[in-house]
């Protein structure tokens, strides 16, 4: 993937964390295209693809479905109505943009600033702690 030469290291991290990477095969199965998704786990998103997938009137031949709890990886066997591999770029080039595009929590800057959003256990003063390491205010953080 080329990356824009405006994005900084962590930058680049937080978009590879948040984004899944689609990649599709028509080369490695002899009676089917592959789909394979890989990023990190979110809640819903096996059932976004497959809504995905569906919407495009495509028969799911075989599916692997993988997780290690945080990142998972799908693979979807899919065929036309007709039994064929996907050969139409253009229906290809929507399953990669609407699978690639799957919203996740990520860092969005707008006019120069940086919003981040942070998921996590609630927790007395967690609030606090943010902002005061955020803006580097020395106040007593409890």
């Amino acid at each position: 993937m080329e990356w824009p030469a405006y994005l900084d290291e962590y930058e680049k991290l937080v978009f590879r964390m948040t984004t899944p990477r689609v990649m599709i095969d028509n080369a490695g199965c002899s009676n089917s295209t592959r789909v394979m998704i890989d990023s990190a786990r979110k809640h819903g998103i096996l059932l976004e693809a497959v809504q995905v997938l569906t919407d495009l009137n495509l028969s799911i031949k075989k599916a692997y479905i993988s997780s290690d709890g945080r990142w998972f990886m799908d693979v979807f066997h899919v065929t036309d109505l007709d039994g064929n591999k996907l050969t139409d770029e253009s229906v290809i080039s929507y399953i990669e943009q609407s699978l690639g595009t799957i919203h996740y929590a990520s860092a969005k800057c707008i006019d120069g600033l940086t919003a981040l959003e942070l998921t996590g256990t609630d927790r007395i003063g967690l609030l606090s702690e943010v902002f005061c390491s955020t803006l580097g205010i020395r106040v007593q953080c409890s």
